[in-house]
């Protein structure tokens, strides 16, 4: 069910932002820094076509199964709208790496 909840929420937002930042490299960054800059301890780095995301996200203290399932899911719908894909490095601090699929597998 978290994973289900976490595809539509990841759709329905990425389309949000989508349509005000874009959906190229550069809409990433922004829908990325628009959602998540609240976190405590956020951060963001862009190297290439890659942007990691991070940040201490209160969704694994509160609800530690959604996180586990529903933010993976979230994330990789989400990057889809952006022709991009996702991979959670780590869940304290919560960090996600986005890549341009055309450049996914370089270094």
């Amino acid at each position: 069910m978290e994973e289900a909840i976490g595809k539509f929420l990841g759709d329905e937002v990425a389309r949000f932002v989508a349509r005000k930042f874009g959906n190229d490299f550069d809409g990433l960054r922004m829908s990325i820094e628009y959602l998540f800059s609240w976190e405590r301890d956020f951060r963001m780095d862009v190297e290439g076509h890659t942007i990691v995301s991070s940040g201490l996200c209160p969704v694994k203290r509160f609800y530690p199964k959604y996180c586990e399932k529903g933010c993976v899911a979230f994330a990789e719908k989400f990057a889809e709208h952006f022709n991009a894909t996702a991979e959670r490095l780590s869940t304290e601090p919560c960090t996600f790496r986005f890549t341009l699929k055309e450049h996914a597998g370089e270094e």
